[in-house]
């Protein structure tokens, strides 16, 4: 990679396009990025968007464009595909906003565009990372991907291998009724895995027709069980997890002129999962066990014809049809008592029909307009309930995006939106830690609610952003846990709620104002919120909600970029969260991060990642049982976790062309914590605390591309 300039760096220049912002990868140089993500995440003001591949109009495959078209429908994740994409290969990154170029906006404001340097006709690219660690612990990480390219088609594939095994060391834990100790979680083996793998085929045929086939595969696993130690010394608490996960799908999508500006979009997906996963919980000699299973299912389809009928005014229409299915089955003892509650076993069938218009109107360069919607048809068919739910739904959305003069950005919007049906809802399930269960839901209805957000954004030099949002989402449905005849809870519908967010970024050189190579930028969000409890019936905001988040970075260049020194902070608003059995009034410590960096060379480099000390308190109002609207807590239990300094310290040497080698040694972070338990009358009942050392470990990086 070659260091520029921020002159070279940002590549706006007299004539550019009318609402097309332009990023080089040396922009982003000090960040030391390794792939297409690492610049994506830090391109000022932009989030990428995944989709939802293909149900409904706003944002169908995601806001991220790759050579001016969308990746492949079902091809994995845009996370995973955005990895395997080499810094190398990045000729720039593109900004368009609605309206500055016929493209298919898809209902976002804002689309990114990475324009990739011309492939070889055989590519491949690897990773192989290692990280021994102190305790015996280890992570391997292995990565290959490549392509072939020629006139007939074209075929990319990668594979990603993960495994890591390590010690969880002990930990405070919540107190409940049935136990009002101070809880310990004791040393655990912990065990993880993950296999994915992408692949696509691109077949051109004549006048202009294009097939794309693709396919993932994605399997992760997750355990966890108490070290042979804590079984052998008959530790009072011992609990083990087993989760495993697995994802098929496949896509294929087909695209063809219809006359000169007239295009057909058509694309079909399917995806199969399987998910199963058990635990267990030994206390005070009690045992209890749980295990839950499911198959799930998801076929899709989605056609749309785009007409351009003059440089103003473009319309879009279509249909879509999507099934998803869920068969699952679940079961507990709870101190060898069997439970029995109901959609302990569930199939479950959704079913949703389409038809979609939207227009676009650019009178001019600067303005564009969004109009349209769908019509969309929802039916449920539930094991936990007779007969079956049908809906229909009309789904509005208007948008509006200005060009201001002085490089200024006003996005106006206003959008009705139908979510996705979670089926696992409608499978039992049972907490151990609290006895709890939660019987299927007998009939959910998906979320509504309409959106509106104004922002004003002002764009400039070498990554430079101001950006003013303001949105507030008002929710007609949410779905949450209620309590049932039985004493039990369940998913259901719920009150309404509502949402606002005042939203603040910034980004500055200041550089400009004569102040040195001093980089800043800065976030600051705003938030009220409103929903009626659904347990207790009181007013009260999101469970989890801040009435604000600051954050801010600086960034310091000296000898002209050749060493570099950074400082993160990040401050969240006290929350608190609202679940079944308790309260949890959760402060979270003032975040600081310190990162440097030294430029030997333009192949070598050598820096340090630092995160400073930080405290996180939580007080818990414990209840017996579920929360009634006429129950007080019987306990309340403090916990605090003092995390101590990390650092890692790296060097990475690029042996050759485009093979580099990263040597990286970790130190870990220690770890003091209490849990002290209080009766009603703020009398200690009991107390317990745990002090973990740091975890050294070392990591070597290889990666090449060839």
């Amino acid at each position: 990679m070659v260091l520029s300039s921020p002159a070279q760096a940002y590549a706006a220049m007299d004539g550019a396009e009318i609402g097309v912002e332009v990023y080089l990868p040396s922009a982003f140089a000090e960040f030391l990025p390794q792939n297409a993500n690492d610049l994506v995440r830090r391109l000022p003001g932009f989030q990428v968007n995944e989709g939802d591949q293909v149900r409904g109009l706003s944002g169908a495959q995601g806001n991220v464009l790759i050579n001016g078209r969308r990746p492949p429908p079902r091809s994995g994740s845009l996370g995973a595909r955005l990895n395997t994409i080499r810094v190398e290969d990045v000729v720039r990154l593109e900004l368009i906003e609605a309206g500055a170029r016929d493209v298919d906006m898809q209902g976002y404001p804002l689309l990114l565009n990475l324009v990739l340097r011309d492939q070889t006709a055989r590519r491949i690219n690897g990773r192989i990372e290692i990280e021994p660690r102190e305790n015996g612990g280890d992570e391997i990480q292995l990565g290959l991907g490549g392509s072939v390219t020629n006139s007939r088609f074209s075929l990319e594939g990668n594979l990603e291998v993960y495994d890591e095994a390590l010690i969880a060391y002990e930990d405070v834990r919540s107190a409940n009724a049935d136990n009002p100790t101070a809880r310990l979680t004791p040393d655990r083996n912990t065990t993880m895995s993950r296999r994915e793998a992408q692949g696509s085929a691109t077949l051109p045929f004549a006048g202009g027709q294009t097939l794309i086939l693709s396919g993932a595969f994605d399997r992760y696993a997750n355990s966890q069980r108490p070290t042979a130690e804590e079984v052998e010394s008959g530790a009072a608490l011992q609990e083990t997890n087993e989760y495993e996960n697995t994802d098929v799908s496949f896509g294929a999508e087909y695209s063809a002129p219809l006359g000169d500006n007239m295009d057909l979009r058509a694309v079909i997906t399917r995806r199969e999962g399987e998910n199963e996963n058990s635990a267990s919980l030994r206390e005070d000699g009690s045992i209890s066990r749980s295990t839950s299973g499911n198959e799930t299912a998801e076929t899709a389809t989605r056609a749309t014809v785009r007409w351009r009928l003059n440089e103003a005014w473009t319309v879009e229409g279509g249909a879509t049809w999507a099934v998803n299915t869920l068969d699952g089955t679940s079961s507990a003892t709870i101190d060898g008592v069997v439970q029995d509650v109901d959609g302990s076993t569930a199939s479950v069938e959704e079913t949703r029909t389409a038809g979609l218009a939207v227009v676009t109107w650019t009178p001019r360069p600067d303005i564009s307009a969004h109009f349209g919607g769908r019509i969309e048809q929802f039916s449920l068919n539930s094991s936990n309930a007779p007969g079956e739910l049908s809906l229909t739904d009309v789904v509005p959305r208007a948008d509006l995006t200005w060009n201001l003069p002085m490089d200024w950005v006003l996005r106006l919007s206003a959008e009705r939106e139908v979510g996705q049906l979670p089926l696992g809802l409608f499978l039992a399930e049972t907490n151990l830690d609290n006895a709890l269960n939660t019987a299927g839901a007998a009939t959910l209805e998906p979320e509504r609610d309409w959106t509106y957000r104004a922002e004003l954004e002002h764009r400039f030099g070498e990554r430079g952003l101001i950006r003013l949002a303001a949105q507030r989402r008002e929710i007609e449905n949410p779905i949450s846990r209620v309590l049932t005849t039985g004493g039990d809870v369940t998913s259901a519908n719920i009150s309404a709620e509502t949402i606002d967010t005042l939203e603040s970024a910034f980004e500055f050189d200041l550089g400009r104002l004569g102040m040195g190579d001093l980089f800043v930028d800065g976030i600051a969000v705003v938030r009220q919120s409103e929903r009626i409890d659904p347990l207790q019936g009181f007013v009260r905001e999101t469970s989890g909600h801040q009435d604000y988040t600051i954050e801010i970075g600086l960034r310091q260049e000296f000898a002209g970029g050749k060493y570099v020194l950074g400082l993160e902070l990040e401050k969240d608003a006290p929350s608190t969260h609202y679940w079944l059995t308790q309260i949890r009034h959760e402060d979270r410590g003032l975040e600081a991060r310190i990162n440097g960096e030294w430029r030997h060379s333009d192949r070598w480099r050598t820096g340090f990642w630092t995160r400073l000390p930080e405290t996180v308190r939580e007080e818990r109002e414990i209840f017996d049982g579920v929360r009634t609207p006429d129950a007080s807590p019987v306990l309340n239990n403090t916990i605090e976790r003092e995390n101590g300094t990390f650092v890692s310290l790296w060097t990475e040497y690029e042996l050759r062309d485009e093979v580099h080698l990263r040597l990286n040694v970790r130190t870990g972070r220690s770890r003091e914590a209490f849990t002290e338990v209080f009766d009603v009358d703020g009398t200690a009942l009991d107390y317990a605390d745990v002090d973990v050392d740091n975890v050294p470990s070392f990591n070597i990086r290889v990666r090449w591309n060839r």
